[in-house]
């Protein structure tokens, strides 16, 4: 019987970290994921923002876990292969009231030393597309934006790179612990052996603790619609454009992503439970957000929308506390906005957590670096042809706005973990994420998963339980009625 040094539940973005960051111990870790793949649940769907110091929150412990994280960035971007747009942001205020939000906020020992606040001929010499009615701007040029899929996703890859277990499809129901270990019981019937458990399972971390006795409070659910605009509109803006934020959120705004999209959004709704849905209510009021703070925003190229899905706790706080019924079992929840900033120093919080309870943490010398491959739209004719050469597989283009070919493809569904669903290829290769959103790769790629990945057409997902791609003719009416 094995039995893990940590098991962590949840293979979100702060799962995902803490099991990157904790390989780089001598230990035995296992990440259990309920749904198909990692990045499935509330990391999948936000801004991308890595927040610099001028958006911390004081006096929380987000706050701490936010300022921990900033000296993570650039070892972790380098260890993980990885390049955020470091693209700055201005915040931009509309009367004396809001200009004086701006001004109390630059005075805070830990705003970026760089950071100003500007008057509108300044503000327009950086982005000529905002509303000249601004009355002030703040600029803070240390805030970068990343893919949250990229980012998840390579955690997880060089978790497994360095001897990280991932097992998706482990929903965990019960622990039982025998004095020396704990039981993970899975629905599926499995079960695992370890000494720690880590539960950050996003927004059923609340139901699972609760599952064990421990009386955490209950999550709000609060969702935030997008819009995607097409890659042709890189360069419109070139920062992230914040409106000056509220009590609730930082508002709607405008960001470039690294992928050469604009992001717009997310506006700030109650919801029940991991409600996703766009509304037109919803998309209304981002349309009205985002004009405000640039009026000809073009919404005539927007090739998408989604909504993604903040848990909450009431104060709005991050937790992260040891369970009083199981002293070896670590909670983690509410861990809302900054989490995607903060999940570097919430696992550098989490690892000390566990050391102070007697888990070993001796860093290993053979620590692998993650080395990705690079996307075929981003290399020179010179490495395309190279390439071919090599493989022929490279010159075979499957989705033609983002230039994917198969080589790519095969390449995603043998990474560990693999792409077992479409989305899961669109986070990790962009199928599906261009201009005709799956109107050519879509044709293909059911019998390439087939032929390539052992899933068959008919049981192909496109996210997850119950989304199937295709359907036998004879199943079309029994779906309906299901739906």
């Amino acid at each position: 019987m094995k039995v893990y040094d940590v098991a962590i539940v949840g293979g979100g973005v702060v799962g995902c970290a803490i099991a990157w960051y904790l390989a780089h111990c001598s230990l035995d870790i296992l990440l259990l994921e309920k749904r198909e793949d990692v990045c499935c649940g509330v990391s999948k769907a936000n801004t991308g923002i890595l927040h610099s110091r001028s958006y911390w929150t004081p006096g929380t412990l987000k706050g701490e876990m936010h300022l921990r994280s900033l000296s993570w960035f650039e070892r972790a971007f380098r260890e993980l292969g990885l390049s955020p747009l470091r693209c700055g942001a201005l915040t931009l205020a509309f009367s004396r009231e809001e200009a004086r939000y701006l001004e109390v906020s630059t005075k805070s020992e830990e705003t970026s030393a760089e950071a100003a606040i500007l008057s509108p001929k300044e503000v327009l010499a950086i982005e000529p597309r905002v509303n000249p009615e601004i009355y002030a701007g703040y600029f803070d040029p240390e805030t970068m934006v990343v893919s949250p899929f990229a980012l998840t996703i390579a955690l997880a890859e060089g978790a497994a790179l360095n001897g990280v277990e991932i097992h998706c499809g482990k929903e965990v129901i019960a622990l039982e612990s025998s004095g020396r270990f704990l039981r993970i019981c899975c629905s599926d019937g499995t079960a695992y052996h370890a000494r720690f458990l880590v539960n950050c399972a996003g927004a059923s971390a609340v139901r699972l603790a609760q599952n064990l006795g421990d009386s955490l409070p209950s999550l709000s659910f609060f969702r935030g619609q997008y819009f995607v605009l097409d890659r042709e509109c890189q360069g419109f803006v070139r920062c992230v454009l914040y409106p000056v934020p509220t009590e609730k959120s930082k508002g709607i705004l405008v960001a470039p992503t690294p992928e050469g999209n604009l992001l717009l959004g997310p506006n700030f709704e109650p919801t029940q439970g991991e409600d996703t849905a766009t509304t037109r209510e919803g998309l209304l009021e981002v349309e009205r957000g985002v004009q405000r703070l640039v009026p000809d925003v073009p919404l005539d190229r927007v090739i998408t929308t989604f909504s993604g899905v903040r848990p909450a706790l009431p104060e709005r706080d991050f937790l992260i506390a040891f369970s009083p019924s199981l002293p070896c079992v670590l909670h983690l929840a509410g861990i809302e906005s900054p989490g995607l900033t903060a999940c570097f120093g919430i696992a550098e919080y989490v690892g000390e957590l566990l050391a102070r309870r007697g888990l070993p943490l001796r860093e290993r010398n053979d620590f692998r670096f993650r080395v990705p491959s690079r996307a075929f739209r981003e290399c020179s004719l010179e490495e395309r042809e190279r390439l071919i050469r090599e493989d022929p597989d490279w010159g075979k283009i499957v989705c033609r706005c983002e230039e994917v070919t198969l080589a790519e493809v095969k390449r995603a569904l043998r990474a560990n973990p693999p792409a077992r669903t479409l989305d899961g290829l669109k986070r990790r290769i962009r199928v599906f994420a261009g201009r005709c959103q799956g109107s050519f790769c879509g044709m293909h790629l059911p019998r390439i998963l087939e032929s390539e990945g052992g899933i068959p057409v008919h049981g192909l997902q496109k996210s997850g339980p119950g989304s199937f791609y295709v359907l036998r003719r004879d199943e079309v009416a029994t779906y309906a009625e299901v739906r």
